[in-house]
């Protein structure tokens, strides 16, 4: 069964136009090429008067052409859903109507049946962008407007109810029988927070403000006490910023410095790429802050790229504060809600977008800036089909936009990096923590060095748990990281060695003792624990290595008393169950926060004064040459959650690579040096950002079909060069093309297919394209292979 992120050969088809998109590029160094133009064949069509271009939701190159019935002239629309015949068995599917012309074609087409949507659903800027994305990311037009346009906005779904509270006109103070109104103290608390809102709040941000559940409010409603109301597409919060210029916060220097620079290309738009290169602490924020109230004094929207759904509420509370009525968009909305969010920035209604890497397709009508808050996270790469990334698009949409785009980071991508320091990116740095506060103080816990004081943990370093027990007697609170979930990541016999394998993967099974199951992380196949050897039956199986489940039982029992949290994709598996954690311990309700790197982002504690590493390398040797930079990040990130407040922080870094480069560098806060010797590396192995590269991923469930496939891709591509150097002998040089493979990825079998895969490398962006788009058209699909192209890829695994 072939797969939708099948790459297929297009057979000439003369109902198909060709459709072609502009040469734009993001930035001068980030080249984006299309196709060459070509001559359109005019498409036939007796007796109808209008024509649409459609594209539908499939690996199609070229959009088809249909007659418009005289009955739905007056109704159709560009960026409007059209149902129409596609096939041999002319099967009814909903496509996209992206043109529409009177050029009667040669010969008769089919006319479309119905329009789905009585107004388009994206205008003529994202029409646009799509084209662009389907043209680099090598997919579909159709594809990549499904991916800019929601479920729950295609779909008719109705428009959310929202429950909303407030106090009633007259206080209610005595019930029917003239006695007394009594609350109880979270009682009490709900009512102090209405008293704030006299236009009254949603429950759920109710419940979270007073922190009590629905069973509270439920028995203010039956008192009478709290007035109930549910509301279709109402949203709480205004226009107008709810701070006065006088409650805003004392700018540093180097944030003034910063405004002064970004306000220009905020007032007179032009597409302004900008680097905000600021250590951890140093205001950020409050820059993006600033400069989009700029933006919305000159009547624009503006959207934010946060690169994790974990951190939008925090994002979100602080842009509500200071904007009043801000659109979340993400992925973990219900679809009603979702739609409701769309047509807020559609109708303008809602001036601030904030969300994960979808959120940059918002349909802000008068867009005027965009941040991409942690430019650097890889979970801006989106791996399904559109496999774009979030800051590519953000640049290109400012880019054919003419606005500016803020790309902010303590620990920019090398490629963004690289940009600034050739000048295609304007760098602003912000060097300094607010209030002159220090960097805190990184010491490396060397696991290869016999501990003096035998550790209480056979996990964690002597000085780590006596770090954290002293920091916690202060009464401040710590931050423990380990990128790692489950309690057990092998389960191994000591007699034959064999590990209990995923049987779908070429992968080790983690135990997870609160499901008491054996769990592949990358195929979700889960089983019952094994109690003797698959391989030699032997009964004595040992559970080795640890994981955030098995950590959290060791800090529970060294920290008797002591309130732990732990944060992994195991816990924050319901709604608004991050928000919940987060806003816990930010109130200091929570001692100790163990988790994963969604902990390590972004987010702003001032109770923090320790932050401990523990297997702080364990991600530096996989095979990707981007492990160091991702070690150097995710070490830097997490430091910076420490001595944020008034209090300096401390790090404790455990490690068994304490002298690797990336470990010590990011130990110094020392960026520059680590990104200039990483660069040179990078620079004699022509990889990104000195090549631009994609890969082709291969998987069949037959091992020797899929060789023999991939090989045949691979001698294709080769020979698209080799022709083009061909043809253009003696008149213009072609840019080099190097192909690594095909050869098996790091992960060789997943979710029960094999897998083989090519890495590709040209200096030059359009010749990269080329000679993919001439090998995919020269290789037949195979019936048993499936294949994906990934352009830009974040890793190669």
């Amino acid at each position: 069964m072939r797969s939708s992120f099948t790459i297929r050969k297009i057979p000439t088809n003369r109902h198909c136009v060709r459709l072609h998109a502009p040469e734009l590029n993001p930035m001068a160094s980030h080249d984006l090429f299309p196709d060459e133009p070509t001559t359109p064949i005019k498409l036939p069509g007796d007796g109808f008067n209008l024509f649409a271009q459609v594209v539908f939701d499939r690996p199609l190159e070229v959009p088809y052409t249909y007659a418009v019935p005289a009955a739905l002239e007056a109704i159709i629309k560009q960026g409007a859903r059209v149902s129409a015949p596609l096939g041999r068995g002319d099967k009814r599917v909903p496509g996209w109507c992206v043109a529409l012309n009177r050029e009667k074609p040669e010969r008769p087409v089919k006319p479309i049946d119905s329009v789905l949507d009585p107004e388009p659903l994206v205008d003529a800027h994202l029409l646009e962008l799509t084209r662009w994305m389907a043209d680099y990311y090598l997919c579909g037009w159709g594809q990549a407007l499904q991916a800019v346009v929601p479920a729950g906005v295609r779909r008719d779904s109705k428009e959310r109810q929202t429950v909303w509270l407030r106090l009633p006109a007259v206080a209610v103070t005595h019930d029917d029988a003239g006695k007394p109104v009594k609350l109880t103290d979270r009682q009490q608390a709900v009512i102090d927070s209405l008293a704030g809102h006299p236009e009254g709040v949603e429950q759920p941000r109710l419940l979270e403000q007073a922190k009590c559940t629905s069973s509270v409010v439920e028995s203010l409603v039956r008192k009478g006490v709290v007035v109930r109301e549910r509301c279709a597409g109402r949203s709480d919060g205004g226009h107008a910023s709810l701070l006065s210029s006088t409650d805003l916060p004392l700018l540093t220097a180097d944030q003034q410095l910063a405004l002064d620079r970004l306000f220009p290309v905020v007032d007179y738009p032009r597409f302004a790429p900008h680097l905000l290169f600021g250590v951890t602490g140093s205001g950020k924020t409050e820059v993006y802050l600033r400069a989009i109230a700029r933006a919305l004094e000159h009547g624009k929207q503006a959207i934010v790229l946060v690169p994790e759904i974990s951190l939008t509420p925090q994002t979100e509370s602080r842009f509500r504060e200071r904007f009043g009525l801000v659109a979340v968009l993400h992925s973990h909305l219900q679809e009603a809600e979702r739609r409701t969010r769309w047509r807020e920035v559609a109708s303008g209604k809602a001036r601030v977008v904030i969300g994960a890497r979808s959120a940059i397709f918002a349909p802000a009508r008068d867009l005027g800036l965009i941040v991409v808050d942690e430019e650097h996270e890889p979970t801006f790469k989106q791996e399904t089909v559109p496999r774009y990334h979030a800051r590519d698009v953000a640049l290109m949409r400012a880019r054919m936009l003419k606005i500016p785009v803020i790309l902010g980071s303590a620990t920019p991508s090398l490629e963004t990096y690289h940009l600034a320091r050739k000048g295609a990116c304007s760098r602003i740095d912000l060097p300094n923590r607010v209030l002159d506060r220090p960097m805190p103080r990184v010491e490396i816990l060397d696991r290869r060095i016999r501990e003096k004081v035998a550790s209480p943990s056979p996990h964690m370093h002597a000085r780590l748990v006596q770090a954290i027990k002293n920091t916690l007697s202060a009464g401040k609170q710590a931050i423990v990281l380990l990128n790692r979930r489950g309690h057990s990541p092998f389960v191994v016999c000591p007699a034959c060695g064999q590990a209990a394998m995923c049987r779908f993967c070429d992968l080790a099974l983690t135990f997870h003792k609160g499901k008491n199951k054996l769990m592949c992380h990358h195929c979700g196949n889960s089983q019952d624990p094994i109690l003797t050897c698959a391989s030699c039956q032997q009964p004595a199986i040992q559970y080795q290595g640890v994981g955030t489940e098995k950590l959290h039982e060791d800090l529970v029992r060294l920290l008797p008393g002591a309130v732990i949290r732990r944060m992994d994709s195991d816990t924050m598996d319901k709604p608004g169950s991050h928000q919940q954690v987060l806003d816990a311990f930010r109130a200091g309700l929570v001692q100790v926060l163990l988790g994963t790197q969604m902990i390590a982002k972004g987010h702003d504690f001032p109770g923090v004064t320790l932050v401990g590493v523990v297997q702080a390398d364990s991600a530096l040797h996989f095979a990707d040459f981007r492990a160091a930079e991702r070690t150097f990040q995710l070490l830097a990130q997490v430091a910076g959650r420490a001595g944020r407040g008034t209090d300096p922080g401390k790090v404790l870094v455990q490690v068994f690579d304490a002298d690797h480069p990336a470990i010590v560098l990011a130990a110094r806060h020392d960026y520059e040096t680590f990104a200039k010797a990483e660069l040179e590396q990078r620079a004699a192995l022509s990889y990104p950002p000195f090549s631009r590269m994609a890969r082709i991923i291969w998987r069949s469930t037959d091992p020797i079909a899929l060789e023999d496939y991939a090989k045949t891709v691979v001698a294709a591509i080769k020979a698209a060069h080799e022709s083009r150097k061909t043809a253009a002998a003696g008149t213009e040089p072609i840019p080099d093309c190097r192909v690594l493979g095909p050869s098996e990825p790091p992960v060789a079998r997943l979710k029960d297919y094999f897998r083989r895969h090519a890495l590709i490398f040209s200096p030059s962006a359009r010749h990269l394209h080329t000679i993919l788009r001439e090998a995919s058209r020269a290789v037949r699909p195979s019936s048993v292979v499936e294949q994906a192209i990934d352009i830009d890829p974040v890793s190669t695994l």
